[in-house]
């Protein structure tokens, strides 16, 4: 349907190939923040699990990403014969279904059969590889009992962000490694973080801090996506600078609800695409109002199935109990559709 609708906006298309995927670089960055806020009240505690919490976080994310797999597979299934297209996976193997549960179809180099699932894995490893740092700082501080743990923890995640400013990111065959990713990630931790590290530098000054050392990195190696990252890193310190003061319009209801939905949004929107896409292809291939029509009907339907897997499945207290039935259910979906292709 894109390419159909490129007549009537080469422009906003074109700007949308070439830089959308920018948009990550901002989610990885207020990724880190949100994280480091939650730890650092609970890192000055007796105890600081590492593993409880992040089987906790995989459970959170694999959840409803199973759940949109699912109707991906099925979907896929159902139109394959009908819409031939490369945006399309073949019929799924074994090995791809349990690379998926356990989020490693990009680390084993096999296709993917949803077109966000790359990301869901990347958060959890930047999430492993940031929990795992604080887990360390905690064990230190138990050990030393002296200084702050905030600032250890702070410690490993800044040596991690340098390593990734001008090491890893540097690689695009990286790309499969939160490594890659965590010169963002890292960013927003270190911003969420300082409040509670205490140190006698203002917000402003940390603004300026990663302004001086973006301007370094940029300096050896080019990239506009470390360009958002560190505009969106600034203005969160600046923002931390107003001592985080609520913003009244955020509070739109309509905000809050693709907020609380962005998640499904995202995953569901590959096979809402498909779908709406192939029944387009198949009778109005060639109408371009009617595909301009289609993208639209492609967003309103991903917003509302979105909501629907937020409201059902997402909201829902994470378990193990609910993580092995929809487990069960992305199995025998991805089986049924091995026998009968």
């Amino acid at each position: 349907m894109s390419d159909i609708a490129y007549e009537l906006a080469p422009a906003v298309e074109d700007f949308l190939f070439e830089h959308g995927l920018l948009a990550v670089q901002v989610f990885l960055v207020v990724g880190g923040y949100l994280n480091a806020k939650s730890w650092v009240k609970i890192l000055s505690h007796a105890q600081f699990q590492f593993l409880p919490r992040l089987f906790a976080r995989y459970q959170r994310l694999v959840i409803p990403l199973l759940a949109a797999l699912t109707f991906t597979v099925l979907v896929s299934a159902i139109i394959r014969p009908y819409f031939d297209h490369s945006s399309l996976s073949a019929a799924p193997t074994a090995l791809q279904v349990v690379a998926h549960v356990l989020l490693l179809q990009d680390v084993l180099y096999l296709e993917a059969f949803s077109a966000g699932v790359w990301y869901v894995a990347i958060d959890f490893q930047l999430f492993a590889l940031a929990l795992g740092c604080a887990w360390v700082a905690h064990r230190w501080q138990g050990i030393s009992g002296r200084g702050s743990v905030v600032r250890k923890a702070m410690f490993f995640w800044l040596l991690l962000t340098l390593g990734s400013l001008f090491i890893w990111n540097l690689n695009p065959l990286g790309e499969i490694w939160g490594s890659y990713f965590f010169c963002a990630y890292g960013l927003g931790l270190c911003v969420g973080c300082w409040r509670y590290a205490d140190f006698k530098i203002s917000h402003q000054s940390l603004g300026l801090l990663i302004f001086f050392t973006g301007a370094l990195a940029m300096a050896y190696e080019p990239r506009i996506r470390l360009f958002v990252a560190l505009v969106t890193a600034m203005l969160l310190a600046f923002y931390e600078a107003t001592n985080c003061q609520k913003i009244p319009r955020l509070k739109a209801r309509w905000i809050q609800i693709l907020s609380s939905a962005s998640y499904g949004i995202f995953l569901t929107h590959f096979g809402v695409s498909i779908a709406v896409s192939a029944l387009v292809f198949n009778f109005w291939s060639e109408n371009t109002v009617v595909n301009v029509l289609g993208l639209l009907l492609s967003l309103a339907l991903s917003i509302a199935l979105g909501w629907q897997l937020y409201r059902h499945i997402e909201n829902q207290v994470p378990s193990w109990k609910r993580l092995m039935q929809w487990t069960s259910t992305f199995v025998l979906a991805c089986t049924a559709v091995m026998v009968f292709s």
